[in-house]
Order: C-alpha cells, then structure tokens, then sequence
C-alpha cells in the first residue's frame, strides 16, 4: 500500500513540478516580450526607423500599447518647427503615433484653460490642435504644409494622457486592436 501511496505522491509532485516549470518559462517569455517591446518604444522618435518601429509593435498591440501608455507624459514645447531635432517631445509624439496605429485610430482630446495669445504662432497653435475636433484640443497636430507641430497646452496634455491611462485601465484587456491598415498620413501621424 505505501508503494503505490509514494508513487502517487510521486506522480503528483513530477506534475506540479512540470507544471511549474512550463508556466514559470511561460512567464519567462512574457518578460521577454514585454522587455524587448519597451525597448522599441523607448527608441521611437530617437533616430531609428520609426515607421518600422510601429510595424512591430503592431505584432503585440496589446503589450505594446500598455507600454506606449507608459511612457507619456506632458512636454513643454508648443511647437517644433519642420527640421527641429526635439528628440525627448518628437519620443512622446512618436508614442502616441504609435498608440493611434496599433489600436485602430483612437485618439483622445481634451479642453484647456490655456489662453491663445492674438499672435500668429498663438493662432496658428489654437487652429491646429482644434483642427480635427472644434471642442477640445488634440495633444499635438502638424501643419502638414509646413511640416510644423503644434502640441497643447499642458493641462490638455495630461488630461489626455489620464483618458489613455483609464481607457487602458477599463478595457484594454478586452479591446479588440486591429493595428490599421495602408493609413492616411493624417489618420495617425498628424
């Protein structure tokens, strides 16, 4: 009797071992995946391929996503004229070229306090960040004649970046993401 007790216990150790094993490898490869991703976010806007970066994030949009999310936050700068190398506001702007991409074309506004000054830049500035929305401010948008981005004001910013924060918190488990497909430049990054 106690040959076939120790063998069952046997059995049953080796399977909760190699189910162990299996799901600590599982983890494993997660932290992999989640480590190399936040990598190639971390490089968006800093000088390599852009565009493919998003390509490959788009493989694990949901991973990437959370990760793009992370690594907002307001910047100071309101413009940043066309051959400007901003590398710390063009990583955020890239981020969120990346969010707009890999989850379908959402995007988020929100208003602000902010006060246009009367000034060609003030109104220029005012013009485009309500360009695509006329009752809130985008974080950022580009003047795409000019090659000129124009970013909102920093309330608008980080009541922007709370939408994604509670929008991931609420439903990006469940989210459907279907990364977009052949995008209208101004569909995602202006």
């Amino acid at each position: 009797m106690w040959r076939y007790m120790r063998a069952g216990l046997f059995l049953t150790i080796t399977i909760l071992a190699s189910t162990l094993v299996c799901a600590m490898a599982g983890q494993y490869a997660f932290s992999q995946d989640a480590s190399a991703i936040s990598e190639e976010v971390k490089s968006l806007g800093r000088g390599k391929n852009d565009f493919r970066v998003v390509q490959e994030l788009a493989q694990e949009p949901e991973l990437a996503t959370k990760s793009l999310i992370d690594e907002l936050h307001p910047i100071q700068e309101t413009r940043i004229l066309n051959g400007e190398n901003d590398i710390e506001a063009e990583h955020i702007l890239w981020c969120l070229r990346a969010l707009r991409y890999v989850t379908g074309g959402k995007d988020f506004c929100a208003k602000t306090s902010y006060k246009f000054g009367g000034s060609e830049e003030g109104k220029n500035r005012e013009y485009w960040i309500y360009f695509k929305n006329k009752k809130c401010a985008t974080f950022f948008a580009m003047w795409p004649a000019r090659g000129t981005e124009y970013i909102a004001p920093q309330d608008a910013q980080a009541a922007i970046i709370q939408q994604w924060k509670n929008w991931f918190a609420r439903e990006g488990a469940e989210f459907h993401y279907q990364p977009m497909e052949n995008p209208s430049p101004e569909d995602w990054l202006w």
